[in-house]
């Protein structure tokens, strides 16, 4: 049996290291782990030029899968012929398309994960291009699927509701927590290296993300001012890439002085992820839309307090783990992270609680529930 996994996107920049690219890489490390040994496993990489070979080739390292195949056909050729799969992957049992999209095929299964349908439900802050490409896109990939696969079950209402697909055929599969991502050992060291490395400072208030709109990145200034004024001294501290119209968005908070003690890290290395998860006051995410929202539960894993967004996915991964605000109330939010990045009791419940809600999210469970959406995709596609 073999199952072909569109890597393309996981070898572009735009998407290293964010959370679609960790969910791929995962998937590609921990699904030979749990499928039957009659299965094989390789990659699709689609119309790449030379110089996304070298990222191709450190794609399939990290993921140890050597077997893959590249087509050189501009993708949009493709889609404009309807071209089957099979000619230019070859033979296969099923192909998968971890990134939203999945192509005709002529007899293989079509498995498809939709992360989120941002596009429809929050366009606004998004940029137009992008819009009308997965608005062309996206609805005929969950049409022709046999199985649709997403990362919540708030997603899996988007998606059966807007794009009218039979609940049947669309199935939720909640993210993991990878293994390095445990409460820090030494915070004192680690907190020294933060120092030194990006100029953090103890008692910080936290973001790890993509620096863009829908994210919230202004509410978040905004609260964090408010908790200046109540006399809260730590950084507020935005960790992670810019983003979709990042500069439109942080002139609007310089403007309106939200700037003030905020450190942009820029891109954070994998090793200093859990060092700021563990050493922050307080962790937030109150993104207006979240397909997932991974940052929470790996946040909770790591020791941190967390402050999310009553709201999109963010309330079923958060449930009682953490304290949930209204994205769109200023103090709300500045009281939430207040109470959550003082020491006492409150604080100490919330860590506790996150720690046990963690651990009910793994990679090798996503796998395993994969490999059998797989099964599941095959006996449709057989029928």
């Amino acid at each position: 049996m073999k199952i072909l996994f569109d890597a393309t996107a996981m070898a572009l920049s735009g998407y290293h290291k964010g959370g679609a690219y960790r969910y791929g890489m995962e998937m590609l490390l921990n699904i030979p782990r749990v499928m039957p040994s009659d299965w094989e496993l390789g990659l699709y990489f689609n119309f790449f030029r030379g110089h996304h070979l070298e990222k191709m080739r450190e794609t399939c390292k990290l993921a140890g899968i050597s077997d893959h195949t590249v087509s050189r056909i501009p993708p949009q050729i493709l889609r404009a012929l309807k071209t089957p799969v099979e000619w230019t992957a070859g033979k296969h049992d099923l192909f998968h398309g971890p990134f939203d999209l999945v192509p005709p095929s002529r007899k293989s299964a079509r498995v498809v994960t939709i992360h989120d349908l941002a596009f429809l439900r929050a366009p606004d802050g998004l940029p137009q291009e992008w819009i009308r490409e997965r608005t062309a896109t996206v609805p005929p990939s969950a049409q022709r699927a046999h199985l649709v696969l997403t990362v919540s079950e708030f997603s899996k209402r988007d998606i059966v509701d807007r794009l009218q697909i039979d609940p049947e055929r669309v199935q939720s599969v909640y993210h993991g927590i990878s293994p390095g991502l445990v409460k820090s050992e030494d915070p004192e060291a680690d907190l020294a290296r933060l120092k030194e490395r990006y100029g953090v400072e103890s008692g910080f208030v936290l973001y790890l993300g993509t620096l863009q709109p829908n994210k919230n990145i202004e509410g978040l200034c905004a609260a964090y001012q408010e908790m200046r004024k109540r006399g809260f001294e730590g950084q507020l501290v935005l960790a992670g890439a810019k983003g979709w119209l990042y500069d439109e968005m942080w002139q609007r908070i310089v403007k309106r002085r939200h700037h003030e003690n905020v450190l942009l890290t820029g891109f954070v290395d994998d090793q200093d992820i859990s060092r700021l998860y563990g050493c922050c006051a307080t962790f937030a995410l109150i993104s207006f839309l979240e397909g997932f929202g991974i940052p929470v539960i790996e946040a909770m894993a790591c020791g941190a307090p967390v402050v999310a967004a009553d709201a999109c996915s963010l309330t079923e991964v958060t449930a009682n783990a953490g304290l949930l605000v209204d994205p769109n109330d200023t103090e709300g939010i500045a009281d939430a992270l207040m109470i959550a990045a003082t020491p006492g009791a409150k604080r100490d419940d919330l860590i506790q609680r996150g720690f046990a809600h963690a651990a009910t999210f793994t990679w090798k469970k996503a796998a395993e529930q994969h490999v059998a959406a797989y099964a599941k995709a095959l006996e449709i596609a057989g029928s």
